[in-house]
């Protein structure tokens, strides 16, 4: 399978996110919005629009039939953030402070999976490629979903250690991940009736706009250019954007996988900080003010590093 993509057109797909986020940063930034504001968005995006998105494109792209190992894509996305995991604890000895301990490690673990590789992906290719490509997305997708809907929640509150709440657990994208994937076993892609899937669709759609338009509010918000404590940062961006992508190299160097299997997984491997971590951590009541500073440094520094990254696996693998 061929592949070819340009530093410029992965660079572009970057500076769009950019671009939507500056508009919630100057809306805050001028007092068109405010924090009551920005955080009933967030329980929206949480509650409404992230399940809607989740339910829609699994019923319309899942189709196990397809692939005879599909489970296996969202395990290894797990497996992802397992990996991340350990990729800090190299590290986290010289990079730690008690107050953003939890927020350090999901910064470090967790990645813009979704709407950033899809930039990619559908910017960089076309035909055949672009689709296996997308259909490797949505699966991967629904793995990290629900660790992230899941684990993260309870990570944040406390509850691992702490009392559990089951409904830490049972948030609606996670329902909404459980929901769609056996809709699509029991009775097959594309069979929701266009009646419920059609303004699921509509309401999923606007999942990006609104996630970027509350990210840029947060950005500004808690002055994510100006962190209290920079060397947690950097030690983020380090593991995020540097580490993590070589341990990933290495790895896929050595099994015996198809060629656009290696791609994808280490593309997933040099994407910065995920955003949907601030969203969480506006309802959690963690230092949000580390997430967002955490989320627009690597998204800077991705704007040199996954184009390099990906220009080395080309001579590379």
């Amino acid at each position: 399978m061929y592949f070819d993509f340009s530093f410029h057109i992965i660079a572009l797909s970057i500076i769009k996110l950019f671009l939507v986020m500056s508009a919630g940063y100057l809306l805050y930034y001028f007092k068109i919005i405010n924090a009551k504001f920005t955080d009933t968005l967030s329980l929206l995006l949480i509650r409404l629009i992230f399940p809607a998105l989740i339910i829609s494109k699994t019923i319309e792209h899942f189709d196990p039939g397809v692939f005879s190992y599909w489970w296996a894509l969202p395990l290894v996305a797990m497996l992802f953030s397992l990996l991340g995991i350990a990729c800090l604890t190299v590290v986290l000895k010289l990079f730690f402070n008690k107050a953003d301990k939890k927020e350090f490690i999901c910064c470090s673990t967790f990645q813009n999976c979704g709407y950033l590789p899809m930039n990619i992906i559908y910017f960089s290719f076309a035909g055949l490629v672009k689709d296996r490509l997308l259909i490797f997305l949505f699966l991967f997708i629904a793995g990290f979903n629900f660790l992230m809907w899941s684990l993260v929640p309870i990570f944040f509150s406390g509850k691992l250690k702490n009392e559990f709440k089951m409904k830490l657990l049972l948030n609606p994208p996670v329902l909404a991940t459980v929901f769609s994937v056996s809709w699509v076993l029991l009775l097959g892609r594309g069979t929701m009736p266009s009646l419920l899937l059609d303004p699921l669709r509509q309401l999923g759609q606007a999942s990006f706009p609104m996630a970027m338009l509350a990210l840029g509010a947060y950005l500004c918000r808690y002055k994510a250019y100006a962190p209290e404590i920079k060397k947690p940062i950097i030690a983020v961006s380090v593991i995020k954007l540097f580490i993590y992508p070589l341990v990933t190299l290495v790895i896929l160097k050595f099994i015996n996988i198809p060629m656009d299997y290696k791609f994808f997984l280490f593309l997933q491997s040099t994407l910065p900080t995920a955003i949907s971590l601030v969203i969480i951590g506006s309802y959690t009541k963690v230092d949000n003010k580390f997430i967002a500073s955490s989320i627009f440094y690597t998204h800077l520094i991705a704007l040199i590093s996954i184009p390099l990254w990906l220009a080395v696996f080309k001579l590379y693998i």
